[in-house]
């Protein structure tokens, strides 16, 4: 034993609880009172994590010292700060998992931290010193420790018995190989027991994962030559696409269109998901999916789970494999330029940031005449009471203001008119007099609250109130059109920017899984002349290819973008393409959806290779055989693979 025991313990045994706590809580299984309830691996994996954080400390200290030629003592406040650094870790992460089921990492530092997110999650001032006061106390807490610690060893290690003393290293060692038996364990069952164990890892705090993949990967999951050959991919697409996109801007400069005259609006409504379209919460835009020239799917796909990405999809027409080159070189999307080429006048009307993940650099560009941004009203995110704030008087402001200038335009130039709604986005909101699912939750909450899973389906009714009150603007958006007569020559495309969960797989709000409920939408789309299309999936990556198909463009649509026109029926092209949220890096893991299958894939070390396969309602799959499985999978990947060369095939 040394003068430092004494602190590791007393740190183990507040991380012990403190996490044992937060796992009863995030089991997704059922409500779990005490550790027994546990399933018995769950039980040891969430014994061992503050075990293998305090080993970790230790080891990081002794490492430092044998460095520096010192002893572990000398460097205890370099331990005191990796306690620290731990403790903190542990309380994001916990707050992480409650919200997106996943663990605090650089892709969600970038996610929370990008402007504007913190406010949307309701983070108070008040919050900030509650935090800065854990923090102090925390602080002072450790170096309590220390102190007893220290003192402890120097007047009362007499006190401890002998059999502790004598055989303490001993003790320590079989600690410490049954810690790293728990993570082999864990490596293994996460290759054959993977949905289980995903289940529990996104279920503790600070678990230290080990996966050995190239361990059990070849032994258990061994590709053969064939399908290694297969998989292998280069990033010389991305090239391609730049390459056309530059060969592009010559050609449209001589670019004309048949139908010259044709206005287009898009209504875009924060985190709308594709569920809210049933009478009892949108009867007006349900109503318009079965009227004539309205079209619509299936299926509708988001080309992500967040806003920048889906959005991306909406005005450029491509599908996410060519998002992060767009991003990187700042491309003005190519149907913008188009539109701005032949004439039209282009308006973004819009009560949310245009500047969030740099939108105002790639998608809202120089092709953009004016921009009429409605943010300044309402009560704010921060409202102590949120039934009182009135952030959904942004969206009726801006539709008086659109249907003003749009219905009583004097130029002869055709008008493109894109609307983006924020009353659908977290906190929710409506007026009073929309509240028609109740019970809903009428206080100030926050989205990382321990305790708003249980009050799920109150958070769930005040977004779908939200929803209700948005269908009465689309209601008066459409009868005014159509009351001045502009229907006949006038495109509207109505649909959600990504969708958004409240528990249903464990998490809160969007950007971190490729369930239905954060990535598909509504689609709703006027067009003059157009009754009805073929395709049963359809993605925002669509929209734009199908408008130049309407109006004829001279250069074919293909050439432009990688989106499919639903004007086109082909049934190879029955699917929709999603990326997972990225705000800054290429996006690595994807999915390809069909009207019946799902699946998850990834590109990653020039390789392309399939992951978890699900049916179309998020259904976990279960083949009768291997090579069933197998066939599946690989339709769907060859069909991926095909978009990827899109340019490429081109050229």
């Amino acid at each position: 034993m040394t003068r430092l025991t004494l602190f590791y313990f007393t740190n183990w045994l507040i991380l012990l609880v403190y996490i044992f706590n937060n796992a009863l809580f995030l089991n997704l299984e059922k409500s779990l009172s005490n550790p027994f309830e546990m399933e018995p691996f769950f039980f040891f994996m969430t014994l061992n994590t503050p075990f293998f954080l305090i080993l970790i400390i230790k080891g990081a200290t002794k490492g430092f010292a044998k460095i520096f030629r010192s002893n572990e003592f000398n460097f205890r406040y370099l331990t005191v700060f990796l306690i620290l650094f731990t403790f903190i870790f542990t309380v994001i992460d916990a707050k992480v998992l409650s919200i997106y089921r996943d663990h605090f990492n650089l892709k969600l530092y970038g996610l929370l931290f990008e402007a504007g997110v913190m406010q949307d999650m309701g983070v108070h001032l008040s919050d900030l010193i509650l935090l800065t006061f854990q923090l102090l106390i925390t602080i002072l807490w450790i170096i309590f420790s220390l102190k007893v610690s220290i003192w402890f060893y120097s007047k009362y290690l007499a006190l401890i018995p002998n059999f502790i003393t004598n055989n303490f290293y001993q003790i320590f060692k079989i600690l410490v190989i049954l810690s790293l038996i728990e993570k082999v364990f864990f490596s293994y069952f996460y290759y054959t027991e993977r949905e289980d164990t995903l289940t529990n890892w996104n279920s503790i705090p600070s678990y230290t994962v080990l996966r050995m993949s190239k361990v059990w990967k070849p032994i258990l999951n061994a590709p053969s030559k064939a399908e290694k050959a297969a998989a292998k991919i280069t990033w010389d697409f991305e090239s391609d696409f730049l390459d056309s996109q530059n060969k592009l801007s010559e050609r449209i400069k001589e670019i004309t269109a048949d139908k010259n005259d044709v206005n287009i609006v898009f209504l875009v409504f924060e985190s709308l998901r594709y569920d809210m379209n049933v009478p009892e919460i949108m009867p007006n835009l349900n109503y318009y999916k079965s009227k004539d020239k309205w079209i619509s799917s299936k299926q509708h796909f988001s080309n992500s789970n967040c806003t920048g990405n889906g959005i991306f999809g909406t005005l450029s027409g491509q599908t996410p494999f060519y998002w992060y080159p767009s991003y990187k070189k700042e491309l003005q999307p190519s149907p913008l330029s188009i539109f701005d080429k032949l004439g039209y006048e282009i308006d973004v009307y819009t009560t949310t940031a245009l500047g969030y993940s740099d939108m105002d650099k790639h998608i809202f560009t120089n092709a953009i005449d004016n921009v009429y941004k409605f943010t300044g009203y309402g009560g704010g995110l921060g409202h102590p009471m949120v039934k009182r704030s009135d952030l959904f008087k942004w969206d009726q402001i801006m539709v008086d203001e659109f249907l003003e200038k749009f219905t009583n335009k004097t130029s002869n130039a055709p008008n493109l008119s894109y609307l983006w709604f924020y009353s659908t986005h977290y906190n929710y909101y409506f007026p009073e007099e929309f509240g028609k699912f109740k019970p809903y939750i009428d206080r100030h909450y926050q989205i990382y609250e321990k305790g708003l899973r249980e009050e799920s389906d109150l958070v769930f009714n005040r977004y779908k109130n939200s929803a209700y009150f948005v269908d009465s603007q689309i209601r008066k958006i459409v009868d005014r059109i159509e009351t001045n007569g502009q229907m006949e020559n006038t495109i509207i495309v109505i649909l959600g920017d990504h969708g958004e969960e409240f528990n249903e797989f464990g998490r809160f709000a969007h950007s971190y899984s490729l369930k239905n409920v954060q990535t598909s939408t509504p689609f709703i789309m006027y067009m003059p002349e157009v009754n009805n299309i073929n395709y049963n999936i359809t993605s925002h990556a669509d929209i734009m290819p199908t408008i130049m198909d309407y109006i004829d463009i001279s250069i074919p649509y293909q050439e432009i973008v990688s989106g499919k026109s639903l004007l086109d029926y082909n049934p190879n092209l029955d699917y929709a393409i999603i990326q997972e949220c990225e705000i800054t890096e290429r996006p690595k893991k994807f999915l390809i959806a069909d009207k019946d299958w799902k699946m998850e894939f990834s590109l990653s070390g020039g390789k392309i290779e399939s992951g978890l396969l699900e049916t179309i309602n998020d259904e976990t799959v279960f083949p009768d055989t291997a090579s069933l499985f197998k066939s599946i999978k690989q339709t769907l990947l060859k069909k991926a693979e095909k978009n990827l060369g899109h340019y490429s095939i081109q050229n």
